[in-house]
């Protein structure tokens, strides 16, 4: 019997979505056909605890939860010790075993309505999230306040860059820019109009809005 391949992760002080994010680098980098796996977690978050628990079951593997005194825990996520864990439907959705087009459609710099610090927060951590997606969208598009996203100084614009080079196309709308003074703050996307805008949420393929 081979010895199990053991990948230790010290996400201590990550906050989400990147304890998620790193733990599914780790999965998503293993060969295929590798049957015994140990990974270790360490953990500061009881949150992200749950969230990686979550994922990791959904993706095949067990999961067991270590509390220590100082408020810090382990995952330890094992695979192939007695026999391959069928995956679960739910992981089938979760590794973006779908081809089907969709549109992100973003209409303000916060995520939610209620607290902006809050919604400002929970933008961040979806677009980050979002680029670590295997199904990125096609276009993503840009008005009334998400324009701000866009502009040179936007704490957002590395991963909106990212997105670009992974081959998302970025309208941002021209109107918006114009009416909020952010035109030659421009930073990364193409200038559009109502006329794209418009033929792109009525065209075929799916619109989401977070």
């Amino acid at each position: 019997m081979k010895n199990p391949i053991v990948i230790d992760l010290d996400l201590r002080g990550k906050t989400c979505p990147l304890p998620v994010v790193e733990t599914r680098k780790a999965i998503m980098g293993l060969e295929e056909g590798m049957a015994e796996v140990i990974i270790s977690v360490a953990l500061d978050n009881a949150a992200a605890c749950a969230n990686v628990t979550r994922f990791v079951e959904s993706q095949g593997f067990l999961v067991s939860q270590e509390d220590h005194a100082d408020a810090t825990f382990t995952l330890t996520i094992t695979r192939g010790f007695s026999c391959d864990l069928p995956v679960p439907v739910e992981a089938k959705i979760e590794s973006g075993e779908r081809d089907e087009k969709y549109l992100l459609y973003l209409n303000d710099s916060c995520m939610g309505r209620g607290d902006e610090k809050l919604g400002q927060v929970l933008m961040k951590a979806y677009l980050k999230t979002l680029a670590e997606l295997d199904s990125l969208p096609e276009t993503i598009i840009f008005v009334n306040r998400a324009v701000f996203l866009t502009i040179s100084d936007s704490v957002e614009l590395k991963t909106i860059k990212s997105l670009a080079d992974s081959g998302c196309n970025i309208l941002v709308c021209g109107t918006c820019l114009d009416f909020y003074n952010l035109k030659e703050q421009q930073a990364v996307g193409q200038v559009s109009n109502m006329f794209e805008i418009a033929t792109l949420l009525n065209g075929p393929c799916k619109v989401v809005t977070p």
